[in-house]
């Protein structure tokens, strides 16, 4: 009943989502202005809130789970790419399906799961989010181009562009600075951020179900079944292995398998469209992942 009463509020929230957008309250428009709102300032304004408030002394342990973080990335992308040649994957989505693999909604769902759920050590798993996002985006344009031959100076271009463009990276650099310095806010604009940081969770949950309930769903559902299997099961596996590897705790194993063990992130499906991978793969993959995930978290809070 406690993993239950844990994740039922976020999927609760994440069902709500998608039953507005499928009842025609969250039309195109209103979910895109939800979802810029969110992207640009209810999750920015989380992340710098948390670090820059919170208490010194807490950020021990943070490089090594930086490290255990960005090996269990690179295994997946290994491990994900043997797998798409063993399920007999195309070659030009074979990047599409290493994506869907590896890249989890660390933005949308991970980030909300970290900051509500207990027993879990924020500072460091916050502070960790940028490196591991900035992999995301670097592998992902990478692994994308590279299965359809498109290796060239331009990556260069895209990879850079998608990390500076990245609030939540931003806004880790940002909230790292001022923990580090131990800055002091003013009391008003320390309140002030504080009202904008609490829609970030709700917001952020209800995009997600009204994201899935608009994608679509169609072809490749046998290589993104997959994927999704892929994201939900072997992911927090090998996340799990080499945390106990590298010696984490039982609160740094915790992260390292929320992380690995989130959706197939929704954004991946834009970049596939932008850089020319199999869309219907990626759109399928994500609402699998979705679903095999809700599973895949209660299992790994259940252990651990």
């Amino acid at each position: 009943m406690d993993i239950i009463n844990l994740l039922a509020p976020i999927f609760l929230v994440i069902a709500l989502g998608a039953a507005l957008q499928k009842g025609g309250l969250l039309p195109a428009e209103v979910l895109g202005g939800f979802n810029r709102l969110t992207y640009w300032v209810g999750l920015p304004v989380l992340v710098f809130v948390s670090l820059a408030g919170a208490d010194h002394g807490e950020a021990a342990g943070t490089g090594r789970l930086v490290v255990v973080l960005l090996a269990t990335t690179a295994a997946m992308v290994g491990v994900a790419a043997l797998f798409a040649r063993i399920f007999g994957v195309a070659a030009g989505a074979g990047g599409t399906f290493v994506q869907a693999a590896f890249r989890g909604n660390l933005t949308f769902v991970g980030l909300p799961l970290i900051l509500t759920l207990p027993g879990v050590p924020q500072t460091p798993a916050l502070l960790a989010v940028a490196p591991l996002l900035i992999a995301y985006n670097v592998v992902s344009v990478v692994v994308l181009l590279a299965s359809r031959h498109a290796v060239g100076w331009a990556m260069l271009r895209i990879v850079g562009r998608e990390v500076v463009r990245n609030p939540i990276i931003v806004a880790c650099l940002l909230g790292a600075g001022a923990y580090a310095v131990h800055l002091s806010l003013p009391v008003a604009l320390d309140r002030t951020l504080v009202q904008l940081s609490r829609m970030a969770v709700p917001l952020a949950l209800i995009c997600v179900g009204a994201a899935l309930a608009a994608t679509p769903a169609r072809g490749g559902r046998g290589p993104a079944a997959a994927a999704g299997a892929f994201k939900a099961v072997v992911s927090p596996l090998i996340g799990y292995l080499i945390g106990r590897l590298a010696g984490l705790d039982a609160g740094g194993l915790l992260v390292v398998v929320i992380f690995a063990a989130c959706p197939t992130a929704a954004i991946s499906y834009t970049m596939v469209r932008q850089l020319g991978g199999d869309e219907a793969l990626a759109a399928a993959a994500i609402v699998l992942s979705t679903i095999f995930s809700a599973f895949a978290l209660a299992a790994a809070l259940a252990v651990l």
